[in-house]
This record gives C-alpha cells, sequence and structure tokens, in this order.
C-alpha cells in the first residue's frame, strides 16, 4: 500500500484592478473578476473547481470498481445572496446551497452507479472543502 504525504498547493495572486486579479497556480494563469465582470469569478471558479474535481474523481473510482464511463457531464448550480458581501443583511456570505448534476453514459446499473456517486463524493477534496469547515487563516503584511 502507497504511503500519501501532506502536499502544499500554493497560489499567488497580484491585483490589476479593484475587481480584477491575475493569480499564478502553477505555471498557469488565471483571471479573476467580479460576478458579471470580464472574466469568471471567484464563485465561478469554485462551481467550476467542483466540477472538474467531480471529474477527476468519478474517473478514478470507476476504474477502481471496474466501471467504463463512456461519457460524463457534470452540472454545477450555485444559490449565492449578494447581500453580506455588500454590507447588508446577515446571511451568510458564501453559497447557501450547491446543486450538482452528473450525466453519466455507461453500461453500469443504477445500484452500481448509487455506490460510485457515493464514492466520488466521500473522495473528491474540492466537495470535502465545501462540506465541512477547513481552517482558515488570513493575515496580512504590509509591502
Amino acid at each position: 500500500m502507497v504511503e500519501y504525504k501532506d502536499m502544499a498547493i500554493k497560489v499567488v495572486g497580484e491585483r490589476v484592478s479593484p475587481t480584477k486579479m491575475k493569480v499564478k497556480a502553477r505555471d498557469f494563469e488565471i483571471s479573476i473578476d467580479k460576478v458579471g465582470g470580464k472574466f469568471p469569478s471567484p464563485l465561478d471558479y469554485t462551481l467550476a473547481a467542483l466540477a472538474g474535481c467531480i471529474n477527476i474523481v468519478a474517473t478514478l473510482v470507476a476504474k477502481d470498481m471496474g466501471i467504463n464511463i463512456e461519457d460524463l457531464n457534470i452540472e454545477v448550480e450555485g444559490v449565492f445572496n449578494p447581500g453580506k458581501l455588500y454590507g447588508q443583511g446577515n446571511q451568510r456570505a458564501g453559497y447557501k446551497e450547491i446543486r450538482v448534476k452528473v450525466k453519466v453514459k455507461t453500461d453500469a446499473d443504477e445500484e452500481t452507479l448509487k455506490k460510485w456517486l457515493e464514492q466520488v463524493e466521500e473522495r473528491c477534496p474540492v466537495s470535502d472543502n465545501l462540506a465541512n469547515p477547513t481552517p482558515t487563516k488570513v493575515e496580512f503584511e504590509k509591502c
């Protein structure tokens, strides 16, 4: 059995404007903007990260279970109220709910697919971070 060790994953952001940020993730550059801006927002990227993670984990779990996936589509929708973001109201700042539809083309039966999806949800790091509290520390440093 392989023993896995903790990994540090780091991104670095540089402000381009009051609403736009350029973020470097390894050798990749990601542009982030406000909701409705010229680029995807942090909220869009959260949903995109969940869809991408589910795809990867779904493939790993299918391989482990001997399931052949011919095609897979993932639709992720979040319900968000911007009130707290703009200093109004007492609702939570993040998504109130996130719904995921996984459409899979396979010859596996429904019972097998239910077990498959349970494993996908259990093993997806992004889903885990969204569903469970993760200690987050935000600090500042003057430049």
